[in-house]
């Protein structure tokens, strides 16, 4: 195992040739937790970590954030499924739009926020017998499949079928399904829980087409711009020198070897990266985008 760089788009870290990004390590979880449902089915510690709110309301917290890890039934086909679907739409989405501390983070979010509504029904309506109840990657890798389709509506499936058909026949799907079992929080969960993550979503970067989707602005996002703004003092001045305060130095081979010098290709994908982790995704025109991409697979040629 070693460390990886620190760049939005690298990987955590690397056990030899597999590069361990966000995705992939959920992945990795997911996979050993299925494993661990297998060795404890039908023992008293198989649904220790599901989402059940009336545990959560009775202090059991961990639930709030384990329950995507659950798999009291073991292995299954349909689990195994999940995990690769979320596998191959959450990688897409890491890869060339999120980076690994936004996908992080959006995976987090839909994970706390799901289990919040849950415990809000439970909350109000425990009363009147069992309400929600989750487990499994199935609810957050449904959350990467619509946001998937969110971000790229009009890509194709299987004949050509575009992207937001498919999105919409599943979403119909599970809320049918719910519906007519006559499910009726888990109906609420689901539409509260995909309304709120929505927000998430779009106040990491995402959803940017989406104007509709509320978006709440973060601190710490607002702090890197204000810093920029107004910065002051000796860098800012050393930054915009007059030529009339003297010649400027510079440096050469007698100074001895340096850091490696960035190629215009490196140099322009740093600052595109830059601006995405700085402003969002949104902040990148569409022009830039396609250039990003064109950068990354000229760069992975090249290496």
């Amino acid at each position: 195992m070693s460390p990886s760089g620190g760049a939005p788009h690298d990987p955590w870290f690397r056990i030899g040739t597999l590069d361990v990004n966000t995705t992939v390590l959920w992945t990795i979880l997911s996979g050993v937790a299925m494993l661990y449902g297998a060795i404890t089915l039908r023992t008293s510690l198989s649904d220790a970590l599901t989402l059940d709110p009336d545990a959560i309301l009775h202090g059991e917290i961990w639930r709030v954030v384990t329950w995507p890890f659950s798999y009291p039934g073991g292995v299954g086909l349909w689990p195994l499924l999940t995990i690769v679907f979320f596998w191959y739409f959450g990688r897409d989405l890491e890869e060339h739009l999120l980076g690994r501390a936004r996908m992080m983070q959006l995976l987090l979010s839909v994970t706390v926020i799901f289990a919040v509504v849950a415990v809000m029904i439970e909350a109000l309506v425990g009363d009147v017998g069992p309400t929600v109840g989750d487990a499994t990657l199935r609810t957050v890798e449904f959350v990467v499949l619509l946001a998937w389709v969110a971000e790229w509506p009009h890509r194709q499936f299987m004949f050509n079928i575009p992207a937001w058909v498919v999105g919409l026949v599943f979403f119909a799907l599970q809320l049918i399904d719910y519906l007519q079992h006559a499910f009726w929080w888990m109906a609420l969960y689901l539409v509260v829980g995909l309304l709120l993550s929505a927000i998430a979503a779009r106040s990491i970067g995402m959803l940017s087409e989406h104007h509709i989707v509320p978006k709440i602005h973060l601190p710490h996002r607002q702090k890197r711009r204000g810093a920029a703004r107004h910065e002051h003092g000796p860098r800012a001045r050393r930054a915009h020198r007059h030529p009339s305060e003297g010649p400027t130095v510079v440096t050469g081979p007698w100074q001895g070897s340096g850091a490696p010098v960035e190629s215009p290709d490196e140099a322009r994908m740093n600052a595109l990266l830059e601006k995405i982790h700085a402003s969002g995704q949104a902040s990148l025109t569409s022009a830039e985008q396609k250039e990003l991409l064109a950068l990354r697979d000229r760069l992975r040629g090249r290496g």
